[in-house]
């Protein structure tokens, strides 16, 4: 039997993804219990992509071919939605599990029933430098979310009703996840993890979500070249997010736009 389904959606990500599946099996503890889903959004690498994983990997990882590039929701809905087990781990192909045991991640859900969303440390070099393991919801003020943020990430001070898990890895009861609907496959990316946050506890009161500091995994983004559609993209899903969510039109451009002020203010950036 299946205790947690790790779901990795590709694009183009043939650089990555065999480094990412290396550390999740090094990392197994669990053994038989673990299921890996790759999706791949319509890859132009996806044939050699394929077979590759099958050589290396064997039947140990489940590979999916999406017929189109329906985003970073769609895609890991497919993979949701072929899981066997009753926990998702959703996860970006650049990766690398650091300091994580599964075994206690399992055991963790089976001891608190009410467990919606599990979180992890982030770190963006093997250095150790800290990188967004969570944020605060995005109709807060932009002063608000750039101070908090900063400062909560630093202490490790996390409050799950005003904070949401940064969506490169993070774990969700299956249960929960459908009954909220999975991901809005109406954002491409960007946000989801804002609107996960609020779809699943206005339809599971009961849930919660745990913040486990002492397990880190590395997302490399240090170096990520800064790119004007991305953040036009990010703006617009988010805007998105909080209409859905019955904000005022605006408020999330309002809130970005103080960010990104304040951020230029007090550490020269946004």
């Amino acid at each position: 039997m299946k205790e947690l389904s790790v779901i990795i959606v590709t694009y183009n990500s043939e650089p990555d993804i065999y480094g990412c599946l290396d550390a999740l099996f090094a990392h197994n503890d669990i053994g038989d219990a673990l299921e890996i889903i790759v999706v791949d959004n319509n890859s132009r690498d996806f044939t050699h992509m394929r077979d590759e994983i099958a050589r290396l990997y064997g039947e140990k990882v489940i590979v999916l071919s999406n017929s189109k590039n329906g985003g970073y929701g769609q895609g890991n809905n497919i993979g949701i939605r072929h899981a066997t087990s009753p926990v998702i781990m959703i996860m970006n192909p650049d990766v690398r599990i650091i300091q994580i045991s599964l075994k206690d991640i399992v055991a963790q859900y089976k001891e608190d029933a009410n467990l919606a969303l599990l979180g992890f440390k982030q770190i963006v070099n093997m250095s150790g430098k800290r990188g967004t393991s969570f944020s605060l919801l995005n109709h807060y003020p932009g002063f608000v979310r750039l101070v908090g943020g900063v400062l909560a990430n630093r202490l490790d001070c996390f409050c799950w009703k005003h904070m949401y898990f940064c969506g490169a890895c993070f774990c969700v009861r299956k249960a929960m996840f459908e009954e909220a609907g999975l991901f809005d496959e109406h954002i491409f990316l960007y946000g989801e993890e804002n609107d996960i946050h609020y779809r699943i506890h206005t339809s599971c009161p009961q849930a919660h979500d745990l913040y486990r500091k002492k397990s880190i995994y590395l997302h490399p983004t240090e170096d990520r070249p800064y790119s004007e559609k991305a953040v036009q993209m990010r703006i617009q899903s988010n805007e998105y997010v909080m209409q859905q969510q019955g904000r005022a039109k605006g408020t999330y451009i309002r809130s970005e736009e103080e960010r990104v002020t304040w951020g230029k203010r007090l550490f020269g950036n946004a």
